[in-house]
């Protein structure tokens, strides 16, 4: 018989809840290089300084985080559950059009497990380096630090249940950070264990996290034997796709080159793509220099079929996005700037019609949001969604508990 998916764990969380505002930190792969100075600047014990660690002098920077947090162990900035805890999390967060939204979810210990048990269902491709980076500070630290974020089906609604009955009491925490606002409680005993089993009563979907929940699984096969026990289970946040406050913001495309005027474009769209009609969704909105914009709907499949890498499966063929990088960008783009160098993202609509407007790219692709249930059948095919499909607001952030591999249940 499979363990059942997710279990409450012995926890670790910085002594002074009081702290939290100047200790968090957003997951590891969305820190630029000056917002890591400005977290670390922020507070000698941020989170950052152990997930996203710098070596002194030129030094292994995975040792460096082992022996912070070892420091960090032993002056009690950091303290050890007692018990097996569900650390619940309620972030709310304002959004781009101005909108807040409230998102509750809970941190539990997931089983490492190959996606081939489908137990947990992927979206996203994964590459070597992120994995080898995470692989190595796990090795140094023996610790998990940031968390994978997974959805739950929560058919019976029995996790948001559980969680209203926990968030009705008083938080253990609360902080404005990270430009949300966070609050945390704290559920142990048979209340924990409630928790992790309506979580655990369906497959669950990988909103974020991929190269963590890989590089676990690689990391449960060779943990040394102090942490065997531990690596068998991964730090996560599982939030049900009840929550109303689970959102998905769009990624917006930035395309590098000397600005492409709206005529030209649309010359070279209209084999594939067609004006988009009052009250009609377009697949997606071209924005260009000076502020002209171009609303456009997908032609039919036959019409697109020049685009070889749209890929087959009808899950993700029909992809806003799919069709925004293969045909938008890899054929109508490529036709009119010869190779297309890397391309920028923002889920921020202002910052994308502001570069193209400016002239700092060629032209910019305005997308509308991926859609859960599209994220769901994606996974459930099997498939996979092109790079920067999804971004889930706001991020979870690192440093509200920890899970250390020689505690783990």
């Amino acid at each position: 018989m499979e363990p059942q998916l997710f279990t409450a764990f012995r926890g670790e969380r910085y002594a002074d809840p009081g702290s939290l505002a100047r200790r968090l930190a957003p997951p590891y792969d969305v820190i630029a290089p000056p917002r890591r100075a400005e977290l670390a600047a922020q507070d000698a014990h941020n989170i950052v300084h152990v997930d996203l660690p710098e070596a002194r002098g030129g030094g292994d920077p995975y040792r460096e985080a082992a022996r912070l947090l070892g420091e960090w162990r032993a002056d009690g900035t950091l303290v050890r559950d007692g018990e097996p805890t569900a650390c619940v999390l309620r972030t709310s967060g304002t959004f781009p059009d101005g909108s807040v939204r409230q998102r509750t979810g809970v941190f539990l210990a997931v089983s490492a497990e190959p996606f081939s048990q489908g137990r947990i269902l992927p979206h996203e491709r994964t590459h070597a380096g992120p994995k080898e980076d995470r692989r190595r500070l796990t090795h140094a630290t023996g610790c998990n630090l940031s968390p994978v974020f997974l959805l739950a089906p929560d058919s019976s609604g029995a996790l948001v249940e559980a969680l209203t009955r926990t968030t009705a009491g008083a938080p253990w925490a609360c902080c404005t950070a990270l430009g949300s606002r966070h609050e945390v409680w704290i559920a142990t005993g048979d209340e924990a264990r409630r928790i992790a089993a309506a979580a655990s009563r369906e497959p669950v979907y990988v909103a974020d996290g991929h190269h963590r929940f890989e590089t676990a699984v690689l990391f449960r096969s060779e943990a040394p034997p102090p942490w065997r026990e531990g690596a068998a289970r991964t730090l996560s946040h599982v939030v049900s796709f009840r929550d109303p406050g689970l959102e998905i913001l769009p990624t917006h495309r930035m395309v590098p080159g000397a600005p492409v005027t709206a005529a030209l474009f649309r010359a070279a769209a209209a084999p594939y793509f067609r004006p988009a009609q009052p009250g009609e969704r377009p697949v997606v909105t071209a924005v260009f220099a000076g502020g002209e914009e171009a609303p456009l709907v997908a032609g039919t499949d036959a019409d697109l079929s020049a685009a070889r890498d749209l890929p087959a499966h009808p899950a993700v063929r029909t992809l806003a996005v799919a069709i925004a990088d293969a045909v938008a960008v890899g054929v109508v783009g490529a036709s009119l700037l010869g190779k297309v160098g890397e391309l920028r993202y923002t889920p921020d609509a202002a910052e994308a019609r502001d570069a193209a407007r400016a002239g700092r790219c060629a032209f910019a692709l305005l997308l509308p949001p991926t859609r859960l249930e599209e994220v769901k059948r994606v996974a459930d095919a099997g498939q996979i969604m092109p790079p920067k499909s999804t971004f889930f607001a706001p991020k979870v952030p690192t440093g509200v508990v920890l899970r250390p591999l020689d505690a783990a249940v």
